[in-house]
Protein backbone atom coordinates (compact mmCIF):
# COMPACT_ATOMS: atom_id res chain seq x y z
CA UNK A 1 0.00 0.00 0.00
CA UNK A 2 2.73 2.46 1.02
CA UNK A 3 4.84 1.57 -2.02
CA UNK A 4 1.86 2.19 -4.33
CA UNK A 5 1.20 5.58 -2.69
CA UNK A 6 4.86 6.58 -3.05
CA UNK A 7 4.94 5.42 -6.68
CA UNK A 8 1.73 7.31 -7.46
CA UNK A 9 3.11 10.46 -5.83
CA UNK A 10 6.38 10.21 -7.74
CA UNK A 11 4.63 9.50 -11.04
CA UNK A 12 2.38 12.54 -10.61
CA UNK A 13 5.29 14.77 -9.64
CA UNK A 14 7.44 13.61 -12.55
CA UNK A 15 4.57 14.09 -14.99
CA UNK A 16 4.05 17.65 -13.73
CA UNK A 17 7.72 18.57 -13.46
CA UNK A 18 8.39 17.35 -17.00
CA UNK A 19 11.77 17.62 -18.72
CA UNK A 20 13.25 19.90 -16.06
CA UNK A 21 13.62 16.91 -13.77
CA UNK A 22 15.69 15.02 -16.34
CA UNK A 23 18.64 17.46 -16.29
CA UNK A 24 19.88 16.61 -12.79
CA UNK A 25 19.10 14.61 -9.69
CA UNK A 26 18.87 15.08 -5.97
CA UNK A 27 22.10 13.55 -4.68
CA UNK A 28 21.16 13.77 -1.01
CA UNK A 29 18.90 15.41 1.53
CA UNK A 30 20.16 16.36 4.98
CA UNK A 31 17.68 16.89 7.82
CA UNK A 32 18.56 18.59 11.10
CA UNK A 33 16.35 19.32 14.08
CA UNK A 34 15.08 18.16 17.47
CA UNK A 35 15.82 14.56 18.43
CA UNK A 36 18.17 13.93 15.50
CA UNK A 37 21.56 14.48 17.13
CA UNK A 38 23.88 14.78 14.14
CA UNK A 39 20.97 14.81 11.69
CA UNK A 40 19.65 12.40 9.09
CA UNK A 41 21.22 11.98 5.66
CA UNK A 42 19.08 10.54 2.88
CA UNK A 43 20.92 9.54 -0.28
CA UNK A 44 19.67 9.04 -3.83
CA UNK A 45 17.32 7.62 -4.98
CA UNK A 46 15.40 8.07 -1.70
CA UNK A 47 16.36 11.78 -1.71
CA UNK A 48 14.52 12.19 -5.03
CA UNK A 49 11.48 10.51 -3.49
CA UNK A 50 11.62 12.89 -0.53
CA UNK A 51 11.88 15.90 -2.88
CA UNK A 52 8.77 14.79 -4.75
CA UNK A 53 6.74 13.93 -1.63
CA UNK A 54 7.61 17.24 0.04
CA UNK A 55 5.87 19.15 -2.75
CA UNK A 56 9.01 21.15 -3.59
CA UNK A 57 9.01 20.33 -7.30
CA UNK A 58 5.31 20.39 -7.98
CA UNK A 59 4.47 23.11 -10.47
CA UNK A 60 1.28 24.20 -8.74
CA UNK A 61 0.23 27.17 -6.70
CA UNK A 62 0.87 26.64 -3.03
CA UNK A 63 -0.36 28.54 -0.03
CA UNK A 64 1.23 31.84 0.98
CA UNK A 65 0.67 31.23 4.68
CA UNK A 66 0.18 28.26 6.95
CA UNK A 67 -3.26 29.60 7.93
CA UNK A 68 -4.41 29.03 4.34
CA UNK A 69 -3.80 25.32 4.97
CA UNK A 70 -6.26 25.57 7.86
CA UNK A 71 -3.47 25.34 10.45
CA UNK A 72 -2.25 27.65 13.18
CA UNK A 73 1.49 27.89 13.91
CA UNK A 74 0.90 25.85 17.10
CA UNK A 75 -0.43 22.98 14.92
CA UNK A 76 2.91 22.58 13.14
CA UNK A 77 5.03 21.08 15.91
CA UNK A 78 8.84 21.25 15.88
CA UNK A 79 10.68 22.68 12.87
CA UNK A 80 13.34 20.74 11.01
CA UNK A 81 15.62 22.10 8.31
CA UNK A 82 16.22 20.19 5.10
CA UNK A 83 19.00 20.89 2.62
CA UNK A 84 18.74 19.13 -0.74
CA UNK A 85 21.92 18.83 -2.82
CA UNK A 86 21.01 18.85 -6.49
CA UNK A 87 23.73 17.22 -8.64
CA UNK A 88 24.14 18.28 -12.28
CA UNK A 89 27.02 15.92 -12.96
CA UNK A 90 30.79 16.23 -13.49
CA UNK A 91 32.16 19.70 -14.07
CA UNK A 92 29.10 21.44 -12.67
CA UNK A 93 28.68 22.98 -9.23
CA UNK A 94 25.91 21.44 -7.15
CA UNK A 95 22.92 23.54 -6.11
CA UNK A 96 21.58 23.57 -2.56
CA UNK A 97 17.86 24.03 -1.98
CA UNK A 98 16.60 24.68 1.56
CA UNK A 99 13.23 23.80 3.00
CA UNK A 100 11.56 23.85 6.41
CA UNK A 101 9.90 20.60 7.44
CA UNK A 102 7.22 20.11 10.10
CA UNK A 103 6.83 16.31 10.16
CA UNK A 104 4.50 16.21 13.18
CA UNK A 105 1.98 18.78 11.93
CA UNK A 106 -1.73 18.06 12.39
CA UNK A 107 -3.07 16.24 9.34
CA UNK A 108 0.31 15.24 7.93
CA UNK A 109 3.77 16.72 7.32
CA UNK A 110 3.97 20.36 6.25
CA UNK A 111 6.82 21.90 4.29
CA UNK A 112 7.74 25.51 3.64
CA UNK A 113 10.00 26.31 0.71
CA UNK A 114 11.33 29.89 0.82
CA UNK A 115 11.09 32.11 -2.25
CA UNK A 116 14.00 33.01 -4.47
CA UNK A 117 15.59 29.57 -4.81
CA UNK A 118 16.60 28.63 -8.34
CA UNK A 119 18.31 25.61 -9.80
CA UNK A 120 21.06 26.78 -12.15
CA UNK A 121 21.00 23.84 -14.57
CA UNK A 122 20.08 24.52 -18.17
CA UNK A 123 16.34 24.21 -18.78
CA UNK A 124 15.54 24.02 -15.08
CA UNK A 125 12.31 25.49 -13.79
CA UNK A 126 12.18 27.80 -10.77
CA UNK A 127 11.54 26.12 -7.43
CA UNK A 128 7.97 26.54 -6.22
CA UNK A 129 7.76 28.45 -2.96
CA UNK A 130 5.23 28.51 -0.18
CA UNK A 131 3.51 26.13 2.21
CA UNK A 132 2.49 22.59 1.32
CA UNK A 133 0.74 19.88 3.34
CA UNK A 134 1.90 16.45 2.20
CA UNK A 135 0.05 13.19 2.32
CA UNK A 136 0.45 11.28 5.63
CA UNK A 137 2.46 8.64 3.71
CA UNK A 138 5.28 11.21 3.65
CA UNK A 139 5.51 10.83 7.44
CA UNK A 140 5.94 7.05 7.06
CA UNK A 141 8.73 7.69 4.57
CA UNK A 142 10.47 10.10 6.99
CA UNK A 143 10.27 7.60 9.87
CA UNK A 144 11.74 4.85 7.67
CA UNK A 145 14.61 7.21 6.85
CA UNK A 146 15.40 7.95 10.51
CA UNK A 147 13.04 10.55 12.02
CA UNK A 148 11.51 9.64 15.41
CA UNK A 149 8.03 8.08 15.25
CA UNK A 150 6.74 10.49 17.87
CA UNK A 151 7.32 14.18 18.37
CA UNK A 152 10.49 14.73 20.47
CA UNK A 153 9.89 16.32 23.85
CA UNK A 154 11.13 19.87 24.19
CA UNK A 155 14.48 20.00 25.90
CA UNK A 156 14.26 21.15 29.49
CA UNK A 157 16.64 24.03 29.92
CA UNK A 158 18.91 23.87 32.91
CA UNK A 159 19.66 27.10 34.76
CA UNK A 160 23.25 28.31 34.83
CA UNK A 161 25.26 27.38 37.98
CA UNK A 162 25.44 31.01 39.14
CA UNK A 163 21.62 31.10 39.35
CA UNK A 164 21.74 28.33 41.97
CA UNK A 165 24.29 30.32 44.00
CA UNK A 166 22.20 33.49 43.72
CA UNK A 167 19.06 31.59 44.76
CA UNK A 168 20.93 30.17 47.78
CA UNK A 169 22.12 33.62 48.85
CA UNK A 170 18.63 35.08 48.49
CA UNK A 171 17.27 32.19 50.56
CA UNK A 172 19.85 32.75 53.30
CA UNK A 173 19.10 36.47 53.34
CA UNK A 174 15.38 35.73 53.72
CA UNK A 175 16.01 33.33 56.60
CA UNK A 176 18.29 35.86 58.29
CA UNK A 177 15.68 38.61 57.90
CA UNK A 178 13.02 36.40 59.45
CA UNK A 179 15.28 35.19 62.25
CA UNK A 180 16.82 38.59 63.08
CA UNK A 181 14.02 39.83 65.42
CA UNK A 182 14.01 36.55 67.37
CA UNK A 183 17.77 36.48 67.62
CA UNK A 184 17.85 40.08 68.86
CA UNK A 185 15.26 39.29 71.58
CA UNK A 186 17.29 36.30 72.76
CA UNK A 187 20.51 38.32 72.92
CA UNK A 188 18.74 41.02 74.93
CA UNK A 189 17.20 38.42 77.24
CA UNK A 190 20.60 36.78 77.82
CA UNK A 191 22.17 40.18 78.50
CA UNK A 192 19.55 40.93 81.20
CA UNK A 193 20.04 37.54 82.86
CA UNK A 194 23.82 38.01 83.05
CA UNK A 195 23.53 41.41 84.74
Amino acid sequence: MRARALFAGMALALAVAGPAAAKGAIAEANISGPGLGGGVRIEAPAADTMWELSGASWMKIREDSVSELGLAPADLGPRYLVTYRYDFGPGREDDLIRQELYPYADGGPVTFTPRGQVLTGEGMAPIGSGWFQADPSFFEFLVEEGLPESKPLAAVSQPAPWTWILAGLVGLAAIAALAAPRLRRRVLALARVNH
